[in-house]
């Protein structure tokens, strides 16, 4: 004889349950939730650690805002307009899921480490690794699907972002090896010609979509 359960409606249907359901419908919507919530406690970080005249390593600080906050506002984005303007199929959720948790993840341990120890620090660093892969690798994925225009102007995107990923590594060279220029080199390269020529990319490869293009807000 077979029992068959029935869900716990009370469960499923909860307020919070409804609010992580809304939050993370969309990759934009979830990695923007991931990023507001990382904006507060390293701004908060920062804050009181200035305020208590603590010690402020600030290649921390900017690491988790260049590759953490910043990528995930970025990666939402493309990982959401990027199949409704082209008509491709949505990205999955477990897919960007996990992207989201290596994210989480990574900017945790880095804030942690901020309190404790190096080891939570480089553990928080190195988990964004994989992160940035993932993300990478759903967008070469969607890059086959589309038109031959398209795909140019993708081909630089792509490009632009594993530029930026090797910015990442030679960041956490740099603080392994309290190397100060390297650090300056990572992150002005990043910050000053990487995120903003990656803007101008998916700007033009989101203007040059088809007219008839499925468009759902997200």
């Amino acid at each position: 004889m077979c029992l068959a359960i029935a869900p716990n409606q009370k469960l499923n249907n909860g307020y919070f349950n409804r609010i992580w359901r809304i939050a993370s419908s969309t990759p934009l919507r979830l990695f923007s939730f991931c990023a507001f919530i990382h904006s507060l406690v390293l701004g908060g970080l920062f804050v009181h650690n200035t305020a208590a005249s603590a010690h402020i390593d600030l290649h921390v600080y900017i690491f988790g805002f260049t590759y953490g906050i910043l990528a995930l506002v970025a990666y939402g984005y493309l990982l959401t307009w990027l199949p409704k303007k082209y008509s491709l199929s949505p990205i999955h959720y477990g897919q960007y899921n996990v992207i989201y948790l290596f994210m989480m993840a990574g900017l945790g341990a880095l804030e942690v480490g901020i309190f404790f120890s190096n080891n939570w620090i480089l553990a928080g660093m190195l988990l964004l690794v994989p992160a940035w892969l993932f993300a990478i690798q759903c967008l070469k994925d969607m890059h086959i699907w589309l038109n031959s225009t398209a795909q140019q102007i993708s081909r630089v995107l792509l490009f632009l972002l594993l530029f930026n990923f090797s910015n990442l590594g030679l960041s956490i060279l740099a603080w392994l090896y309290s190397s100060s220029d390297m650090a300056i080199l990572a992150t002005s390269s990043s910050i000053f010609f990487s995120w903003p020529s990656i803007i101008v990319a998916a700007l033009v490869l989101f203007l040059n979509a088809p007219a008839k293009g499925r468009v759902i807000s997200p």
